[in-house]
């Protein structure tokens, strides 16, 4: 074996192959090439870009001639997208030349594949907008859109043939579940005992979340809620294989570990915000450092929980009469008066697994 492919197989036979990619340059992650019964899944593509689609290409050949699977591109049944990232669905294009391979995506993010120029430039035009509100400076408010724009046009309108909802949230053997957050459309798919968890959870990393003001569906709120949709399956899951970084053998610790970063980022913020602050001045002081497009990254994140808390009402607008709302401005943010009820809140919505019975 030389590629590095991990094989899995689940409590039922199926057999379950990660090709390792290069999604861009500071990025790696993995499609995942499932045989269950007279059934082959490819479950993301990966993002088109460089020297990806050669990798995911010259996996499906060891497949074939160190693994001695059935892994041609006619053979496939379903390509399953996990959500509307560009970095998971960059390569349709150069997979839907190859395969007659039913393309399948939740309904929320159907328009980033069938409508994808129209749905950059409304976000585009959200996300300047945001980047004034958030107090970003002029300048560094340009140099942030080049870098968002960058590599965006590679791609273009494809429209896939099903989305999960119209088959029920069920696709042969594969039951899907939907979980908004981190993008509008995301899910979580379960083949027996074992999830694919697209970027909803990954081993090391919490991942990225943006403010729904962007997007419908994302937010920090929509996060944790649909953390707690697969908290309750997550009994029946042995190992969950995320989009990015190792598997996760203890799925629900995993959340735990999430959940708790996200109660301590609230504080932070909390904290910070004694005094009027710009999500972009809390940005600094949760995320020193930071340049080029991981600046975006640690804005959008501190304007993910700025949202969760104000819409709470644990945070105010403190400039609220200097702001018209015709046009986007610096809004500044403070602690309000009934921010010490935040723990208590996120606690009993995220209690920890009451422990079990002894004996059991």
């Amino acid at each position: 074996m030389t590629s590095g492919i991990e094989f899995f197989q689940s409590n039922a036979g199926a057999r379950i192959y990660r090709i390792p990619l290069e999604l861009f340059p500071i990025l790696s992650g993995y499609a995942h090439l499932v045989f269950i019964d007279d059934i082959v899944a490819l479950i993301d593509v990966g993002s088109g870009f460089g020297d990806c689609n050669a990798q995911l290409e010259a996996g499906m050949d060891e497949l074939r001639t160190s693994y001695g699977e059935r892994a041609n591109w006619e053979d496939i049944h379903y390509v399953l997208i996990t959500h509307g990232h560009v970095d998971h669905f960059g390569g349709l294009r150069y997979v839907r030349e190859r395969t007659q391979a039913e393309i399948g995506i939740h309904e929320l993010d159907l328009p980033v594949l069938a409508n994808y120029e129209e749905r950059l430039k409304i976000v585009e035009n959200r996300l300047r907008a945001f980047l004034v509100e958030a107090g970003v400076e002029s300048q560094k408010r340009e140099g942030i859109m080049i870098l968002y724009m960058l590599n965006k046009q590679l791609y273009s309108s494809l429209p896939p043939d099903f989305t999960y909802d119209a088959e029920g949230m069920r696709v042969g053997p594969f039951l899907i579940t939907h979980v908004p957050g981190h993008c509008p459309g995301h899910v979580v798919i379960q083949v027996n005992d074992v999830l694919f968890s697209g970027d909803h959870i990954l081993k090391k990393t919490s991942p990225h979340q943006a403010p729904e003001s962007l997007s419908l569906y994302t937010g920090l709120g929509h996060y944790l809620e649909s953390l707690r949709h697969v908290r309750r399956i997550a009994g029946g899951i042995r190992l969950t294989l995320g989009g990015h970084e190792g598997p996760i053998d203890d799925l629900e610790g995993r959340i735990q570990e999430i959940e708790a970063l996200h109660l301590d980022r609230l504080e932070q913020v909390l904290e910070l915000s004694n005094e009027p602050m710009t999500i972009a001045q809390i940005s600094q002081a949760l995320f020193p450092g930071v340049e080029g497009y991981h600046e975006l990254l640690a804005i959008e994140e501190t304007g993910a929980h700025v949202e969760y808390l104000s819409q709470r009402g644990y945070l105010n607008i403190d400039n609220i009469d200097g702001l018209d709302f015709e046009s986007p401005a610096p809004i500044r943010y403070i602690r309000s008066m009934g921010a010490d009820r935040l723990k208590v809140a996120f606690n009993n919505k995220h209690p920890e697994p009451a422990a079990a019975p002894e004996g059991i």
